[in-house]
């Protein structure tokens, strides 16, 4: 009896031990020959490689991991049990922000587009005519998705973000069963971290040798703006940011529009600041902080006249007498929307090349505007 009990568990024991030899090659095969990181400037995200396998991992706040992607090309094949399993190229993908269409547009992928959340807030034309032509499904606002529309449409993914580790909204369509892609580009801190984030989105399409390509050009045209607002020793100093509410929100100094300030040639006040957001302070500190500013960028008003109604005391700062104020809504839709919260994102070296033609108007003497206007 003994005997057979001994004999039994050694078996079991074997059965074990082989069972896990034969399964562990497959996963571990994947799992530890990815190869280097092939991501360059974003820091919220990782693309490996290895054969047919790309893996992708996204990031949090803290840097940890969020969400982990095998993209595959056919569902058959094997990957570790750490991530999703994507099979790509998506056919039908739903978005919730803005900010993913110009990487879509830009990926030639607009007929995958098969729904939207808040399209009476979108500045891009090609996405409002697609919706216009019912080929984009209205789902809604993106905190309260409408679900019953969202199974009509039957994405294969939907392109989303996690503002929040409890996050109601998001926990609900994931446990629902439908495959979340968290573009976090919003927390990057430098505009080319964030545009970088078109590699993600274009993974899922099958396309990043065609994003490689689009993005090496805005890195190329980043550097060469940027050198040449670096060769001059003149710094205007530069104030940003505008009230809402009786707070005034101006961006930290490790933000990505500090960066932009910073390649663009210009001395931002804040740019000792370590926060990588906004900082809420009132207005006595901007009267104080941004006494000696040149330039104010970053007003929501169209006329000098509107910000004085807005916040009388301003009048005496000294871009507010100069006439040097600037808002980012020369691209601006019928429906309020502005490009600067779209298309911007996509294309940091159009958006860099605006403030050097304002702070120094002899590098780019005949350039055209395309995000920045004067408030007169």
């Amino acid at each position: 009896m003994v005997k057979s009990i001994l004999g039994w568990a050694l078996a079991f024991v074997c059965f074990l031990f082989f069972s896990g030899c034969n399964r562990a090659p497959q996963s571990a095969l994947i799992l530890n020959d990815f190869g280097e990181n092939e991501v360059r400037y974003a820091v919220g995200f990782t693309i490996q490689r290895k054969g047919d396998v790309v893996r992708i991992a996204v990031k949090g706040d803290s840097l940890h991991t969020q969400a982990t992607y095998y993209l595959v090309k056919d569902s058959a094949t094997v990957v570790p049990t750490d991530g999703q399993k994507v099979l790509v190229p998506i056919k039908r993908m739903v978005s919730t922000s803005t900010t993913h269409y110009e990487p879509i547009v830009m990926l030639g992928e607009l007929q995958s587009l098969v729904g939207i959340c808040n399209p009476e807030r979108t500045y891009n034309p090609t996405v409002r005519q697609a919706f216009a032509e019912q080929k984009i499904a209205n789902l809604g606002d993106n905190y309260t998705i409408n679900r019953e529309r969202l199974l009509e449409v039957n994405p294969n993914a939907i392109l989303t973000s996690r503002y929040a580790a409890a996050d109601q909204a998001t926990d609900a369509l994931e446990q629902s069963g439908h495959m979340l892609l968290f573009n976090q580009e919003w927390q990057e801190h430098t505009l080319l971290g964030r545009a970088e984030w078109l590699k993600f989105i274009a993974a899922f399409y099958g396309k990043l040798p065609l994003a490689d390509s689009l993005f090496a050009v805005t890195v190329e045209n980043y550097r060469i703006l940027q050198e040449k607002a670096e060769s001059t020793s003149n710094r205007p100093k530069i104030m940003s940011g505008c009230g809402f509410h009786g707070t005034w929100y101006v961006p930290g100094g490790a933000s990505y529009m500090a960066d932009l300030y910073k390649s663009a040639g210009g001395d931002y006040i804040y740019s000792t600041d370590t926060h990588t957001g906004s900082l809420p302070i009132n207005l006595e500190t901007v009267l104080t902080d941004f006494s000696n500013a040149e330039y104010w960028f970053g007003v929501q008003e169209k006329t000098i006249a509107e910000v004085l109604a807005v916040e009388p005391r301003v009048a005496d700062m000294k871009p507010v007498k100069s006439g040097l104020i600037y808002n980012y809504n020369k691209r601006r839709g019928e429906n309020g929307s502005t490009d600067f919260w779209e298309g911007a994102v996509s294309h940091p070296d159009w958006l860099l090349a605006d403030v050097i033609a304002v702070l120094h108007p002899d590098i780019l003497p005949n350039h055209q505007f395309i995000y920045l206007e004067q408030v007169k």
